[in-house]
């Protein structure tokens, strides 16, 4: 650490960046580049991979579930599923007055790639960040994300 400016040697300080606000959107921003880069890699949004994993691990899962297992609201839900579904990835069946998804033989067969991409994106932040600087800021983002009430 550089005592002067209490700053790992490299790191710029600009009126912005010692706000938690712009930092971890600025970090936001480079992991989802990256999540992008290597879900696109399958025709996907890193949030599509997401919602199609969980529906591949739990057929017949409920848009519910889904909301709060990623901790997105019920309409984007509904637009992650409808973009699936255009895909030919998932499909949505009614089993009363519920709406169950379910995911196709294309969707499962994505199942493995979606594992290897995120595989991909953990090596780049980890090679980027280091492994355990990457674990722990995982776990102090999520606890935060649940501390502000986000999750």
């Amino acid at each position: 650490m550089n005592a002067e400016k209490n700053v790992e040697p490299g790191c710029e300080i600009n009126r912005y960046s010692a706000c938690l606000l712009f930092s971890a959107n600025a970090l936001a921003r480079a992991m989802t580049a990256i999540g992008n880069e290597e879900f696109g890699k399958l025709g996907l949004a890193y949030s599509h991979a997401y919602l199609l994993r969980e529906v591949i691990d739990n057929p017949g899962v409920t848009p519910t579930h889904l909301s709060d297992i990623l901790y997105l609201t019920p309409s984007t839900i509904t637009r992650l599923v409808e973009k699936l579904e255009t895909k030919g990835l998932v499909m949505r069946r009614s089993e009363g007055k519920n709406t169950l998804i379910d995911p196709t033989p294309q969707g499962i067969a994505l199942s493995n790639d979606i594992g290897a991409a995120w595989g991909r994106t953990w090596t780049r932040y980890a090679q980027a960040i280091g492994e355990e600087e990457a674990k722990s800021l995982t776990k102090q983002a999520f606890r935060a994300a649940k501390a502000l009430g986000e999750v």
